[in-house]
């Protein structure tokens, strides 16, 4: 087996992502449909900081979860990096705006069943509800962005990003 060269080094086995530069594992929700796209072009570029990873939906409406992996300490124009999922999760937190639009913004510091440790923020767009949802694998941040109908599927895919688990 070839070694893992970039976050980026996926794929889709049944129900769930592997990805073997990560050493991880995520079966989404089964009302989601994995979306299979090529790597980014930039995916192996040495100062790029962010890089998708998976995408699943649920049929052609845009509800469903997106996976991408954030590198730590990496500064940019306007930011000195971000140095863990809190700090990230609270940057987030900080840039929306309660209004017609954005509400019911809360955050919570979570543990899976495998001891990996996510931080977590939800709030409801448009009346419906959005979660992130946010971990640390070595110097990357591997977050869920989630967007839903209805809060039932919304708790689906928040179980599906906390169970993510680490492999060999």
């Amino acid at each position: 087996m070839a070694q893992a060269q970039a976050p980026t080094d996926g794929h889709i086995a049944g129900r769930a992502y592997i990805n073997t530069y990560f050493h991880v594992a995520y079966t989404w929700p089964a009302a989601l449909k994995p979306k299979v796209e090529p790597a980014p072009s930039g995916a192996k570029d040495p100062h790029a900081y962010a890089f998708p990873l998976f995408t699943a939906s649920l049929a052609d409406q845009p509800y469903g979860v997106v996976v991408v992996a954030e590198k730590l300490n990496v500064a940019g124009p306007h930011s000195t990096g971000i140095q863990n999922s809190g700090q990230f999760i609270d940057k987030i937190k900080n840039s929306l705006r309660p209004g017609p639009l954005i509400a019911n913004i809360s955050s919570a510091h979570k543990t899976s069943a495998q001891g990996l440790v996510f931080d977590e923020l939800d709030y409801t767009q448009n009346g419906k509800p959005s979660s992130l949802l946010a971990t640390q694998i070595d110097q990357y941040l591997i977050v869920f962005k989630c967007s839903a109908q209805s809060a039932s599927e919304m708790a689906s895919m928040q179980r599906s990003a906390l169970a993510l688990r680490r492999i060999k």
